[in-house]
């Protein structure tokens, strides 16, 4: 199949941010997720408005392989895509895109920006975008340490619980102390995680207000 790619507008090479997965995983992940679900059913390729789906193609920032896949796939369906429509609304998506407006808002919402606008405002998208992304990072941060504390401090409860059911039945005042012994050491542990996470939630909302005070 002949590429496609030269009907829509030239990108810009794509970013290199932070990435949570290694890319050997993430091209795995998205060759698996691209064969379990294809872009357009045999219907809709018979149905489609191209116009429609350049224009929602888009309006969603993705990139000149999304018509390449909805080529493919209809293809297979032995219906003929037509680029030139697709192309045109792709066009006018992309306008209502990238609006350097819009890029904060995209990264905050922890969005990808696949480099698709034009060189002329891409600087300025990219680094809005970016500081959109830290934004988003440092709440996902924030919420990941929270979670962790209140994870512990019911483990913390716990142990009392255990404590108590283990000193119930009968047992020798040495075996007893034994595990009085224990669940104090345990319960030291997780006092001194906690205090280390909190430290650590502390930095991080700071990172977080200054984040959000950068982004202004």
């Amino acid at each position: 199949m002949k590429s496609v790619s030269h009907l829509l507008p030239a990108r810009t090479s794509p970013l290199r941010h932070r990435l949570r997965l290694p890319l050997v995983g993430l091209a795995l992940l998205g060759g698996a997720l691209l064969q379990g679900c294809a872009v357009m059913s045999p219907e809709e390729c018979a149905q489609a408005d191209w116009y429609a789906l350049g224009h929602e193609d888009g309006t969603q920032g993705r990139d000149r392989t999304y018509l390449q896949e909805r080529v493919s796939e209809c293809a297979k369906a032995q219906v003929a895509a037509d680029t030139s429509r697709y192309a045109q609304g792709y066009t006018q998506g992309l306008q209502q895109y990238c609006v350097v407006d819009n890029a904060f808002a995209l990264g905050t919402r922890g969005g990808q920006y696949q480099g698709v606008c034009p060189g002329a405002i891409d600087l300025e998208f990219r680094r809005r975008f970016d500081a959109g992304r830290a934004v988003y990072d440092a709440r996902q941060e924030v919420q990941r340490l929270h979670t962790r504390v209140n994870d512990k401090e019911r483990e913390l409860t716990r142990t009392l619980e255990d404590e108590e059911r283990s000193l119930r039945t009968p047992k020798s005042a040495d075996e007893r102390r034994r595990i009085q012994r224990d669940f104090e050491q345990r319960r030291q542990r997780l006092r001194s995680e906690i205090r280390q996470l909190d430290r650590q939630l502390h930095r991080a909302r700071d990172q977080q207000y200054e984040a959000e005070r950068q982004g202004q």
